[in-house]
């Protein structure tokens, strides 16, 4: 239906200028084993229509441009996007960046302090790794025995099913996981490294790319007490000061705005200099806390073009 739907249509049901906040984690033409086996990243191809229906009805903005629009700063002329880029892997370096610096497209990457420069693999992607180790190999029924006695999913999934649902809270089974297999995490991100090195960040940034924090490890905050949600801000957002001092205070959550109370964003707020200006979820269209918290539409769902997501979320947005 909503590729059915005109999108001029669909935009006189708002108040305009309206600014959307379409997002994806990466863009590869190949296959990534850290990413591939939860789901397929799209294609550098694919990635460029979708920006060829988003230039079509709007403006390409950067973060500052969000910032003074939400402060009344400076009114956006007309409706715009502003894109953004979650988990900080290197495609959106080596891949995307050169493509949005020549088309003069702004763009935001969230990053998460673990994972800059290597130094940690997020526990989903070593779920990924071993999904795809599995599918290489199968086991030996001893150690596939083994490895089902230490998921302890009592289901009818298949193994890699089972790996790709394990949860922060049981990360460590997934170490145990990769020694019965015999995969190296560490070697992988040596040899691979998946993720964006400060080096890079910093090109990034002087380039004119807008950074953002996703948190110190990735850690889903619906587990977390009020104090341990400010701190993870807090921290993601001191840490991107190292890198990009001279913007606003970005931050994303590293999955949704579920489990965060109304406190912990007046916290955040409030805190001059450490807390964060605006901040991110993935709820699709619309805005709270006036106007500084911001909800993005993912881009990454199979079989739908950027007219459909946009369209979807619009709709969504309305019927609010």
């Amino acid at each position: 239906m909503a590729n059915r739907i005109s999108t001029q249509r669909l935009f006189s049901r708002f108040d305009r200028p309206l600014i959307i906040h379409p997002f994806y984690h990466t863009v590869s033409n190949g296959y990534l084993p850290h990413l591939t086996p939860l789901y397929k990243p799209p294609t550098f191809g694919k990635f460029k229509e979708d920006l060829d229906f988003l230039l079509r009805y709007f403006q390409a903005v950067d973060a500052e441009d969000v910032w003074l629009h939400t402060t009344g700063e400076k009114r956006l002329a007309k409706d715009a996007f502003h894109l953004s880029f979650d988990d900080g892997l290197k495609e959106v370096y080596t891949e995307v960046m050169p493509y949005l610096y020549r088309k003069g497209i702004p763009a935001t990457v969230f990053i998460t302090n673990d994972f800059v420069n290597n130094t940690q693999l997020f526990y989903r992607h070593k779920a990924a790794l071993l999904i795809d180790a599995l599918t290489k190999r199968k086991p030996s029924p001893a150690v596939q025995k083994t490895i089902e006695m230490r998921i302890g999913f009592p289901s009818k999934k298949t193994l890699p099913e089972k790996i790709g649902v394990v949860k922060y809270p049981q990360r460590e089974v997934l170490d145990e996981i990769a020694s019965l297999l015999e995969i190296d995490f560490e070697q992988y991100l040596q040899n691979e490294c998946p993720y964006l090195t400060m080096k890079q960040l910093f090109e990034m940034r002087k380039k004119g790319f807008s950074i953002g924090g996703q948190g110190i490890d990735h850690q889903p905050f619906s587990g977390l007490s009020e104090e341990e949600q400010v701190r993870q801000i807090v921290s993601s957002i001191g840490f991107v000061k190292r890198i990009a001092p001279d913007q606003h205070r970005y931050f994303a959550f590293p999955d949704n705005d579920e489990a965060v109370p109304e406190s912990v964003f007046q916290t955040i707020y409030r805190k001059s200099k450490r807390g964060a200006e605006l901040t991110f979820d993935s709820g699709g269209i619309g805005t709270h806390y006036d106007g500084r918290h911001i909800s993005r539409m993912a881009m990454e769902q199979a079989g739908r073009d950027a007219k459909e997501m946009v369209n979807r979320a619009l709709l969504g947005a309305f019927q609010k």
